[in-house]
């Protein structure tokens, strides 16, 4: 299955939203549910919740039936084709693929048959091809950490253009459930993955791909740590102009319930604009490389963090930015939005490769809004989870401190922030806080 139709495969596996061909980015880690502290079950105010080292987690995803299909298929069906042309040829071989001896006893294991995935290529009406595919079913308990994997079958078609450069894709994962023995439980029904997108000069897929889940359910064994996420849909959008790219990445919810109180809907849109398309190329060909020739999945976080850290850099350009379109929650009919932008002020592409530079042009502009009946009940809601009895007054005094030193507006019953920073310099609602800091 080639670069596309594998991308939707593996979405699906693991429920990440790539928002290209598969083939074109680097293997993805996803972080699962964790289990929660003795004392954070028990729901006591203000109880933390133990998060597992780098080590852990490694081996919490091991036992994960998700990612032991995921990491074999990016392995060694993804990799070695990556940011290669999509060719009849390179179709048939993936049809024809054979996973290795240890993969197949692990999906002997889990799935009762070593060949769980199922993938054909038929000529399609236009002159095309159409790849099908359908990984089989799945009721798994890893014996180690109990930890139980159920899933429907999964099924999709990709159908590409006669000459290959553009392709359209469906599928459908009914039902997905992971539990960590008895203390979490993740459940998601009817997951619809479609994309639709064409292969630039590098091979990268520019276009569209969105993810549809109507439910999404979240238990952790009492009320106040069940969550319902209704009509969930993540969506991305790559698109080129000349030698850069721009991305668009969007989430929607139309309703959260979580602890006895319903929010939605909730939005959030953010854009990546005039990326450098030849080094996020190059940053993908590295990736790729580095996922293809280090096995330990330890090894492999290191050197993904390394590769960033040196990589970076050279896939700004002097006008690239980074937008919060739009980020909103409405809760009792009261709505909070947020949105501004991060840019280079002034910068040339001499500054690019310079980190200490780059700080100096670095420039922000952000805007926060909220009914002032919502902030008010924000202060409620941290004045029922703190143990401190006088949390909530607390709460209010701040506030209404912030208001009356202008650090926050209010107008209308409507609260407001506006956030600048430029030239080293931070303005919080027009007053010069570097200012107020020296007196």
């Amino acid at each position: 299955m080639k670069k596309s139709a594998l991308l939707t495969l593996l979405c699906a596996s693991v429920l990440v939203n790539f928002p290209v061909s598969a083939a074109t980015q680097e293997t993805a880690v996803v972080t699962p549910a964790l289990p929660v502290n003795p004392a954070a079950a028990q729901n006591k105010p203000g109880a933390a919740v133990n998060l597992p080292d780098e080590k852990a987690m490694a081996n919490l995803l091991r036992s994960i039936a998700a990612w032991r299909v995921y990491e074999p298929i990016a392995q060694e069906m993804l990799t070695p084709y990556a940011l290669k042309p999509v060719t009849k040829e390179s179709l048939k071989r993936l049809a024809n693929f054979q996973f290795s001896e240890t993969t197949q006893a692990n999906f002997k294991e889990m799935f009762g048959n070593p060949d769980p995935l199922h993938i054909n290529v038929n000529l399609n009406e236009a002159g095309g091809q159409d790849l099908h595919f359908l990984l089989q079913a799945l009721d798994y308990t890893d014996p180690q950490s109990n930890n139980r994997s159920r899933w429907d079958t999964l099924s999709g078609t990709v159908s590409y253009s006669k000459d290959l450069k553009h392709f359209t894709s469906v599928s459908d994962w009914p039902y997905f459930s992971q539990s960590f023995g008895t203390d979490m439980t993740l459940e998601m029904k009817q997951i619809r993955i479609v994309q639709a997108a064409s292969y630039n000069l590098h091979h990268l897929a520019i276009g569209t791909a969105n993810i549809d889940i109507p439910e999404i359910k979240f238990d952790a064994g009492n009320d106040n740590k069940r969550v319902l996420v209704k009509n969930f849909r993540t969506s991305s959008e790559i698109t080129q102009q000349g030698k850069m790219l721009n991305l668009t990445l969007g989430m929607n919810a139309s309703e959260v319930q979580t602890a006895g109180r319903t929010t939605g809907p909730a939005h959030m849109e953010f854009r990546f604009l005039n990326l450098n398309e030849s080094a996020l190329a190059d940053f993908m060909k590295e990736a790729i490389q580095l996922n293809k020739s280090e096995p330990s999945m330890e090894n492999r976080l290191a050197a993904s963090n390394k590769l960033m850290k040196g990589k970076f850099l050279p896939m700004l350009t002097p006008t690239s930015r980074f937008e919060v379109s739009d980020m909103s929650v409405v809760y009792q009919s009261l709505k909070a939005s947020l949105n501004g932008a991060v840019w280079f002020e002034n910068a040339r592409q001499s500054d690019m490769g310079d980190l200490k530079i780059l700080k100096q042009k670095f420039a922000s502009h952000f805007e926060l809004s909220m009914p002032k009946a919502l902030a008010l009940k924000i202060t409620r809601f941290i004045g029922a989870i703190q143990s401190d009895k006088n949390a909530e007054q607390q709460a209010n005094a701040r506030l209404q401190g912030l208001i009356a030193g202008g650090m926050i507006k209010e107008e209308q019953d409507q609260l407001s922030v506006v956030f600048d920073f430029m030239n080293g310099v931070v303005k919080v609602n027009g007053h010069d806080m570097n200012r107020a800091a020296k007196k």
